[in-house]
């Protein structure tokens, strides 16, 4: 296969998705406005303090609590936004975690943006995730195997806490 039909390929693949999951215009302004955010983040993530980054793009201004429909929904569509399989975008779990982060706080919920890291490999590898309710959003149990929570986020600020991921799920069990 080309480069091109790789190419027409994704960009086939991913607006069929998208078309899935834009069920209002509403949700394509949504859409658009984390594509904007796509952009910018990667510089802003590099310029800023994290604790700054978060407080930036915390929106918890919306009184009325969310349904977890409308959580579901602005979760694949950062999942779609952020998906990427170019060499260089990998690793983004951070921007989305943020984007994520920005409009359900928006959407009335009260997100956890996750940072921790896994030790014990060849190198520390950090991950960033959210959390609702204690839940993860968007990310499969097994992605938060062996990692250990080195700092978490609401919209009050940080709240520094160390332990391992796996512990912590199997004591709310």
């Amino acid at each position: 296969m080309t480069r091109s039909e790789r190419f027409r390929a994704t960009v086939g693949r991913r607006s069929r998705l998208a078309a899935s999951l834009l069920a209002s215009p509403a949700d394509a302004w949504l859409a658009v406005r984390m594509a904007g955010w796509r952009l910018v983040l990667p510089l802003m993530k590099r310029r800023l303090p994290l604790a700054r980054l978060v407080r930036l793009m915390w929106r918890g201004e919306q009184a009325r609590p969310t349904t977890p429909e409308r959580e579901a929904r602005i979760a694949g569509l950062a999942r779609t936004v952020y998906r990427s399989d170019h060499v260089s975008r990998r690793g983004n779990c951070l921007e989305r975690s943020l984007v994520l982060y920005r409009y359900l706080s928006a959407a009335g919920s009260d997100p956890q943006l996750v940072v921790g890291i896994r030790s014990g490999e060849a190198a520390v590898r950090g991950h960033a995730w959210i959390t609702v309710r204690g839940e993860p959003v968007e990310e499969p149990p097994e992605s938060l195997d062996g990692l250990t929570q080195v700092v978490s986020f609401r919209g009050d600020g940080s709240r520094p806490q160390s332990r391992r991921i796996s512990d912590a799920v199997g004591a709310a069990s």
